[in-house]
């Protein structure tokens, strides 16, 4: 098969990765909206360009943009539904939970796109989810106080709903294009954030006083990971790319933990030698 959707997946784990990293290190007491709020100001902005510069003209049904609109809701209330996630639960956990979407969407591909799976890329798949949750999973609880049932339903339901979204999305990409669905995500998306915002900090905007830059960079990656993640998906299986890109806490980990000079355990370089071992298995 053409594997032109790996570049794309790459650099989707590559922006999300360091996004998140450097998100990590502006986490404030600032509410969750608040960062949602300016996630999607700049979705809006650098969507709505990217839209305007790379459109693709024509006639399409009103069926696709309906599923489009939809495709792209799913994935917004997956945020809120994380962030939610994170206010009764152990990041550590919730994470994980809500971060193991890929197979979900794996499965709906196959049974509603019609999407086919080679022996060795269905090895591969299944290698890169056991990487992702080896690599990510929590090493006990350390005695700490047990995660709430509420911050766990929160995060399932992240994980459908995120699972969901890319299955969507992948049937409205093939029909209006990607440079499309991004425009429709540009509106839908932030308008939700920005719903959510007024509803749960009363419409009160606080900004985090220190690392701003640092923070606008998170958006700013983030941002750009969603543009490529969605050209991903326009060239590949959804089956596929989800997995893929789904690897992007590895990333987030390791910049991590050289950030801080920290070794790797054991468990995680496992992890990675099952990722390396994936990559072949996607051209045969």
């Amino acid at each position: 098969m053409e594997l032109l959707w790996l570049p794309f997946s790459l650099a989707t784990i590559l922006f999300y990765g360091l996004g998140q990293v450097f998100a990590k290190e502006t986490r404030t007491d600032s509410p969750s909206s608040n960062l949602l709020l300016i996630l999607g100001l700049n979705m809006l902005i650098l969507w709505s360009v990217y839209w305007i510069v790379f459109r693709e003209p024509g006639s399409y049904g009103t069926s696709a943009w309906l599923q489009a609109i939809a495709g792209a809701a799913l994935s917004g209330f997956a945020y809120v539904t994380y962030y939610e996630s994170l206010k009764h639960g152990k990041i550590s956990v919730v994470g994980t939970i809500a971060g193991a979407y890929a197979p979900w969407t794996v499965v709906l591909a196959l049974i509603f796109l019609g999407e086919q799976m080679s022996l060795g890329e269905g090895t591969g798949v299944v290698l890169v989810v056991a990487s992702m949750l080896i690599f990510t999973y929590p090493n006990g609880n350390n005695g700490a106080v047990r995660t709430e049932r509420l911050g766990i339903a929160f995060a399932i339901c992240s994980l459908f709903l995120w699972g969901t979204s890319a299955a969507v999305a992948k049937g409205a990409i093939d029909e209006i294009g990607n440079t499309n669905f991004i425009g429709v995500y540009a509106v839908v998306v932030p308008a939700i954030w920005l719903i959510y915002w007024v509803v749960t900090a009363k419409a009160k905007f606080s900004m985090p006083k220190s690392n701003r830059w640092i923070l606008q960079l998170s958006m700013i990656f983030l941002a750009a990971g969603g543009i490529t993640y969605y050209t991903a998906i326009q060239n590949g299986p959804v089956s596929i790319v989800a997995p893929i890109t789904n690897l992007y806490p590895i990333v987030t980990i390791a910049a991590a933990k050289m950030r801080l000079k920290e070794m790797l355990s054991t468990r995680q370089i496992v992890a990675l030698v099952l990722l390396f071992a994936s990559v072949p298995l996607f051209s045969f």
